[in-house]
C-alpha cells in the first residue's frame, strides 16, 4: 500500500527525496495541483508513472525543475526559444506557467510522447521546491490520480486513486493547494509564434505584455485541440488536458445551459425529477433556484472570486462523485465570460462534462 508522510517532518522529505532518487514514485503537491513524480532522467522510473495512472504513452509528461540552470541539460533551443525562455522563466517561475521548447536529444523518449519538444515548469510551493531541491533531480509529474479522473488538491485524493501501489509516497503538506487547477502550457516555436496550449491562471495579456515590453517580435495563438477519448495511441499529443473527456468524476455530469444566454449550443431536457438524484454545482450563484430541489447544492464562490473557484472544483467533484444516492453533477455554465481566469476554469469544466449540456425541463 501506498503510505501518506507530512511535510512538516525534515526527514519526510529526506525518505521522498531518496525514494526518487532510488527510481520510485512520489506523489508531492504544488500550487495547482498533486503530481506523481519520477526521475525525468530514468527510463524505468518514468514506465511506473503510466502503469500506475493508466495513462497512455502518448501523453507527454511536464517536467519540474528547481531552477532554471536546470533546464540547460535537458533542451536544445533556437535563439528565439531560448529568448522567449529566459524572459518568461524569469518573470513568472516559480508560478503555474508551463513552457514546452526544443528537447535535447538525451532526454528519455517517453518524457515527450516521442515528440522532440518538452514541457517545463518551476513550481510554486515550499513542498515542492524543497523536494526539488533536495532530490537534485528533473522531476517529471502529471497529476497523482488515475489517468482521465478528477486531479487531485489533497493527500487523501491520491491515496483514494493510487493507495494500492506497492511503492508510494505521498507527501503531504497542511493546507489544499493554492491554486487548484492545472497550469499554463504555451509553447515556443522555432517560427517567431508562441502557442496557446492549456488556459490557467497566467493569462495571455501577461505573456504578450512582458514579452512586448522586451522588444521582441513574436505572434501569440490559442491552438483549441480537443481529442475525443477513443483516440488512438498513435495519434500525438501535444501537451497534456487536450483530451474531450478528462477530470472526469464516476458519475454522470453535464453543464446546465444558462438560460438568460443565446449560444445556440445543442442541449439535452434534463428532468426536474432527475433533480433528487443530482448534485449541482454553482458558481456567483447563477442557479441558486434549484438549491432546494436537488440531492446537494455547492458554489464554487458565492462571491464570485475566480482564485476561490479553482480551488474549489476539483474538491467539489470528488465530494460529488461519493455522495450517496447521487447520479448526477451538474456544472455551471460560464462559457461566455470574457475572462482568462474564468475560461481556465470552465476548460476543466466542459471536460469535466465531456462536452454536454442540458436544459431543466
Amino acid at each position: 500500500m501506498a503510505k501518506i508522510v507530512t511535510a512538516l517532518k525534515p526527514e519526510s522529505l529526506e525518505e521522498c527525496s531518496q525514494f526518487l532518487q532510488s527510481g520510485e514514485l512520489v506523489a508531492f503537491p504544488t500550487e495547482t495541483v498533486y503530481g506523481l513524480g519520477a526521475n525525468a532522467l530514468d527510463e524505468k522510473a518514468l514506465e511506473k508513472i503510466f502503469l500506475a495512472k493508466g495513462r497512455p504513452k502518448s501523453d507527454p509528461l511536464i517536467v519540474h525543475l528547481s531552477g532554471m540552470v536546470q533546464a540547460e541539460s535537458l533542451t536544445e533551443m533556437t535563439a528565439f526559444q531560448r529568448q522567449c525562455f529566459d524572459i518568461l522563466g524569469n518573470q513568472f517561475w516559480p508560478g503555474p506557467l508551463t513552457i514546452i521548447v526544443k528537447a535535447s536529444r538525451y532526454l528519455p523518449k517517453i518524457v515527450t510522447a516521442g515528440g522532440d519538444s518538452v514541457a517545463l515548469r518551476i513550481p510554486n510551493g515550499e513542498t515542492a521546491l524543497k523536494l526539488l531541491s533536495l532530490s537534485k533531480l528533473p522531476i517529471a509529474a502529471p497529476s497523482a490520480n488515475k489517468f482521465g479522473h478528477v486531479s487531485p488538491t489533497k493527500a487523501q485524493h491520491v491515496m483514494d486513486d493510487l493507495g494500492n501501489e506497492e511503492k508510494l509516497i505521498i507527501l503531504e503538506q497542511d493546507h489544499d493547494c493554492k491554486i487548484g487547477i492545472e497550469s499554463t502550457i504555451i509553447k515556443i516555436m522555432e517560427d517567431y509564434e508562441i502557442h496557446l496550449l492549456r488556459p490557467g491562471f497566467i493569462s495571455t495579456f501577461q505573456i504578450s505584455s512582458i514579452l512586448q515590453k522586451s522588444n521582441i517580435s513574436f505572434s501569440l495563438k490559442r491552438v483549441k485541440k480537443t481529442i475525443v477519448s477513443n483516440y488512438s495511441e498513435d495519434e500525438k499529443l501535444d501537451s497534456p488536458g487536450q483530451l474531450l473527456t478528462h477530470y472526469s468524476p464516476n458519475i454522470e455530469s453535464f453543464i446546465l445551459a444558462d438560460k438568460n444566454k443565446k449560444n445556440n449550443i445543442s442541449a439535452d431536457i434534463f428532468l426536474k425529477s432527475l433533480l433528487r438524484k443530482t448534485i449541482l454545482i454553482d458558481f456567483n450563484m447563477k442557479n441558486i433556484e434549484y438549491s432546494e430541489q436537488v440531492l446537494k447544492y455547492y458554489d464554487l464562490s458565492k462571491s464570485g472570486n475566480n482564485l476561490e473557484a479553482s480551488k474549489n472544483l476539483f474538491s467539489f467533484l470528488r465530494q460529488s462523485e461519493i455522495e450517496q444516492n447521487a447520479e448526477y453533477i451538474l456544472l455551471p455554465d460560464f462559457s461566455e465570460e470574457n475572462d482568462e481566469e474564468l475560461s481556465a476554469i470552465f476548460d476543466r469544466i466542459y471536460r469535466a462534462a465531456s462536452g454536454k449540456y442540458v436544459a431543466i425541463n
